[in-house]
């Protein structure tokens, strides 16, 4: 054990340190999907901190924004309902859509349970309503 910590010194590694790198890396959130709503009025991006994105419970962030100008949603509800096209199903439970500020939202309690393509079909409601659709592929 001394010898693996005079090394560790000697090296220039913090000894007993948890490697911080790793732990800012798997907190960073990388897009997974993006698309236009229907109207084309909006911009909506698809974030997540598991990626390569494989089955099973999921949490992304939504972030909607104006096409014209970039800016993030104001006043608008997200609502998304997860779905296999090649199954022709979606899933039992509702998902949770937290809204974080203008224009962002957390989506959990999401469980992408078989390995394929997802699609996450989203509904804005604000002033006007709208739809947006992000295709996903998850690994095994």
């Amino acid at each position: 054990m001394r010898t693996w910590v005079v090394w560790m010194m000697l090296s220039g590694a913090p000894a007993f340190a948890t490697p911080r790198a790793q732990t800012e890396a798997s907190t960073a959130e990388s897009v997974v999907g993006m698309t236009q709503s229907a109207s084309g009025r909006w911009h909506v991006k698809v974030l997540s901190t598991a990626t390569p994105l494989k089955r099973g419970p999921q949490r992304f962030t939504v972030r909607v924004s104006d096409a014209a100008n970039g800016k993030l949603a104001q006043g608008l509800e997200l609502r998304v309902q997860p779905w296999m096209p090649s199954m022709g199903h979606g899933i039992d439970e509702v998902p949770r859509v937290t809204s974080r500020s203008d224009g962002v939202f957390e989506v959990s309690e999401l469980d992408l349970f078989m390995p394929g393509t997802w699609e996450l079909r989203f509904t804005l409601a604000g002033r006007e309503q709208d739809t947006a659709s992000v295709t996903l592929k998850l690994g095994r």
